[in-house]
């Protein structure tokens, strides 16, 4: 289900917070720093972009909120899983280039006295190939041999 910028700006603030997990000025801020980006690259013109500028930062924060995969996230926006992916590394380096949008250090963490950290540390399994066991892989390359053999008789 793609929720576009047309329906995320009704939201009220905590509504807009939960769906993106950003307030609304800190988007407003994202908007504005990406914006000034594209007004001084694309001032010669250029193919416009599929979404607007509010639907590549949504389809970004919602990628990165969600841990969904780029393939539903561009599907719910009806983009390719390329060009999603395109606009997240794109938007992404935008924004900390920028300096505005950065997380603070290792050494500014432990140089201030917190109470207590949150750490995300879990884990999701990714579906690797299984390995073929040298049996199978001994007789195919018996029977590929044989059959090549023969093709050159």
């Amino acid at each position: 289900m793609s929720i576009r910028w047309t329906t995320v700006q009704k939201y009220c603030e905590d509504k807009f917070l939960r769906l993106t997990g950003v307030r609304p000025f800190v988007f407003e801020e994202m908007v504005q720093v990406i914006q000034d980006f594209e007004n001084k690259k694309f001032i010669a013109g250029g193919r416009p972009p599929k979404l607007i500028i509010e639907d590549q930062i949504l389809l970004m924060l919602q990628y990165y909120r969600e841990y969904c995969t780029l393939f539903s996230v561009a599907s719910s926006y009806n983009v390719s899983e390329t060009t999603a992916w395109r606009m997240v590394v794109k938007n992404e380096k935008i924004l900390i280039k920028s300096g505005q949008f950065t997380l603070p250090g290792k050494k500014e963490c432990l140089s201030e006295n917190h109470d207590h950290f949150l750490i995300d540390v879990t884990e999701s399994p990714i579906e690797r190939p299984k390995k073929r066991n040298q049996v199978e892989l001994r007789t195919f390359k018996r029977i590929f041999t044989r059959e090549r053999r023969k093709n050159t008789r």
